[in-house]
C-alpha cells in the first residue's frame, strides 16, 4: 500500500504526517490529539508544567479514554452476546411451539376423521334401526 503524506496542524504547529490510512483518518486523529491537547491545557497551572510532564499528562488523558471506550466495548460485547443467546433461545421455543402446533394440527385432522366416521356409522345404525321397526 503506497504512505499517504498530508500536513496536519496540532497545538498551532504544521507536522507532516505519513501513513497507509486515508488522508480523511490521518487528519481526523491528528484533530482529535488536537482537541485534547487543547483540552488540558485549560487546566489550572498546566503551563507551569514541564515539558515532558504536559506529554505524559496528554497520553494519560487519551490512555483514560481508550480504557473507558474499551470497558464500554467490553459491556456492549456481553450485552450483544446475551441478545444473541435470548434470540436463539427465543427461536428454539418458536420452533418448539411451531412442532407443538403441527402436531396439535395433525391430531385435530384425525379427530375430525374419526368423528367423520362415528357420525357415518351413527347415521348407518339409525338408518337400520329404522328399517327394523
Amino acid at each position: 500500500m503506497d504512505k499517504k503524506k498530508i500536513s496536519v496542524v496540532i497545538d498551532g504547529k504544521v507536522y507532516i504526517l505519513s501513513g497507509s490510512e486515508s488522508e480523511a483518518h490521518m487528519q481526523r486523529v491528528a484533530a482529535y490529539v488536537d482537541s485534547k491537547l487543547r483540552e488540558i491545557k485549560i487546566q489550572n497551572n498546566y503551563g507551569k508544567l514541564s515539558g515532558e510532564y504536559k506529554n505524559i499528562l496528554l497520553s494519560l488523558n487519551i490512555a483514560e479514554e481508550l480504557f473507558k471506550l474499551q470497558d464500554e466495548l467490553k459491556v456492549i460485547k456481553q450485552e450483544h452476546m446475551e441478545n444473541e443467546q435470548e434470540l436463539y433461545r427465543l427461536k428454539q421455543e418458536i420452533v418448539d411451539k411451531d412442532m407443538r402446533n403441527d402436531t396439535a394440527s395433525k391430531l385435530v385432522i384425525e379427530y375430525k376423521t374419526k368423528v367423520n366416521e362415528l357420525q357415518k356409522r351413527i347415521i348407518d345404525l339409525e338408518t337400520r334401526n329404522a328399517r327394523q321397526v
